[in-house]
């Protein structure tokens, strides 16, 4: 087995680096005991770095919920030779609102789980619709959370446990900003989302407070494109949706996605 220290060393972003250590005690765990294991819910970025660390080691893996747009995902390590049922590791729970009055937000489902003591991590993404809501958690938490779980702040809830494909997927809420930049340097457009100044904007990135893609990002001068994620510290997570134009003085038309 070669060694990953250097591998490691690659890694900048401390709190990135322990999440893959832990996912590599996880693997050798499975490889020692022959028995299968869950990781923690991890983002995108986190998950492709850790697959070199897996399959160092002679086991299996899958990853779950297949869904596309589903961010926040586990990996399923288990023995060769042997199969899964994803089911008997991540679960649904949907949480239909009974009030009438009150919508309920991504917060509020986020909130209530936090509430009773629930770690982030055995927690994945979080759908919400008009008059319920879907969660995908360790199956292990899930009775507790129907057992513990009966509002949300004055909302009446019922609870109930699904299975991964009866969860309703689909891309987190969001609203579409409209912004136009004299380019599409990172800190430009985190001057627009943070409504700042562009000096400002610069010591917010310098300082490690933006991801890009999920990786901590410091340099001011690197250029966006659509499809990239920022994450802006105290102030939320953006995708650059659409870049549809320019203005006559040649400043760049830019639709933002901002999840809410």
């Amino acid at each position: 087995m070669k060694s990953l220290e250097k591998y490691f060393d690659f890694i900048r972003d401390d709190e990135t680096k322990n999440t893959v250590k832990r996912i590599q005690n996880k693997a050798l765990y499975v490889n020692k005991n022959n028995i299968a294991a869950i990781t923690e819910f991890i983002n995108p970025y986190t998950a492709k770095i850790s697959i070199p660390v897996i399959k160092s080691y002679d086991i299996e893996f899958e990853i779950f919920p297949s869904y596309e747009n589903c961010e926040r995902k586990v990996f399923i390590l288990y023995p060769q030779y042997s199969e899964i049922d994803e089911n008997e590791f991540i679960s649904g729970i949907r949480i239909r609102n009974k009030s009438k009055f009150k919508k309920l937000s991504h917060k509020d489902y986020l909130g209530a789980l936090m509430s009773l003591g629930i770690e982030r991590s055995k927690t994945g993404d979080i759908y919400v619709y008009d008059d319920y809501g879907d969660i995908i958690v360790h199956s292990d938490i899930a009775d507790y959370i129907i057992y513990n779980l009966d509002k949300i702040g004055h909302n009446r809830i019922e609870t109930e446990r699904i299975s991964i494909n009866q969860v309703s997927f689909k891309e987190q809420e969001h609203e579409i900003l409209n912004i136009i930049s004299s380019s599409m340097r990172i800190d430009n457009i985190v001057k627009h989302l943070t409504k700042s100044s562009r000096e400002k904007a610069s010591v917010l990135i310098k300082s490690g407070s933006v991801k890009l893609n999920h990786i901590l990002e410091d340099k001011a001068s690197i250029e966006l494109k659509e499809g990239d994620i920022l994450s802006i510290s105290r102030t939320g997570r953006f995708k650059i949706y659409r870049i549809y134009g320019t203005t006559k003085s040649g400043k760049q038309k830019v639709q933002i996605k901002h999840y809410i």
